[in-house]
């Protein structure tokens, strides 16, 4: 493999509901020499999602060799426990907000994570590297304070996986993100991610292209929801 790919398994959605947080985040799956890993890996009631995706690519829990963590939100990191001979990958910067912040971030599942401090397979890495062969880990903070990207070539066009760095099209067009934990940092992240792509992946839309800063989706973006007792389905698309 002359390099590397990536698919998504979950399109994120940017929804909102009066109850909180909707939480429906991209999950990608990468395919590099070294074997496959996953950006991310949900929430918990994306793990039929998720495992149902693999098996459609022919693959199983175990053959996930990676899981790189965007942040510790609680939509992001909630099936890291279904890939047991995954080595999880999370940036120390992230783990330092954690230990600052997880009794006021709202989205930090704040046992889930405690657990996931304690596995064996966590390890924690420092600056900006190459995560997985042909793979980059950049620090994009903002939305936490140790928020990280991964950005990867792909026939000359620069993909950044940006996940809550930019959320959404809204975030990359308007520089703001809503609801960071720091503002300026978050735009001075979107400001670097918008510099450097050609094509988009946020935590919670389809990809987005980027050209002469002009912000294209690459398509439509559609979730059903049904209503069980009623068996009637809605769909909402952007």
């Amino acid at each position: 493999m002359a390099e590397p790919s990536y698919e998504i398994l979950l399109s994120g959605f940017p929804g909102r509901t009066p109850r909180g947080f909707l939480g429906w985040s991209t999950t990608v799956l990468l395919h590099t020499r070294d074997g496959h890993a996953l950006f991310d890996t949900g929430g918990a009631g994306d793990r039929p999602g998720v495992l149902d995706a693999l098996a459609r690519r022919g693959l199983t829990p175990t053959d996930i060799r990676t899981v790189v963590l965007s942040h510790l939100h609680f939509d992001h990191v909630a099936n890291v426990e279904c890939f047991p001979k995954a080595e999880v990958v999370l940036h120390e910067t992230e783990l330092a907000y954690f230990d600052e912040h997880k009794a006021d971030d709202r989205a930090i599942p704040l046992f889930q994570v405690e657990g996931l401090l304690r596995s064996p397979q966590l390890s924690l890495v420092s600056g900006e590297l190459d995560v997985l062969p042909g793979i980059r880990m950049i620090r994009t903070p903002g939305h936490t304070g140790g928020h990280a990207s991964l950005v990867l070539s792909i026939e000359g066009k620069c993909v950044v996986l940006a996940q809550d760095a930019i959320k959404h099209r809204g975030e990359i067009e308007t520089q703001t993100s809503v609801g960071a934990f720091d503002a300026a940092a978050a735009k001075a992240s979107i400001q670097r991610i918008a510099g450097m792509a050609d094509v988009v992946v946020p935590g919670h839309d389809a990809p987005l292209h980027v050209s002469n800063s002009k912000v294209v989706a690459a398509g439509t973006l559609s979730e059903v929801i049904s209503l069980s007792l009623e068996d009637r389905c809605f769909v909402m698309e952007i």
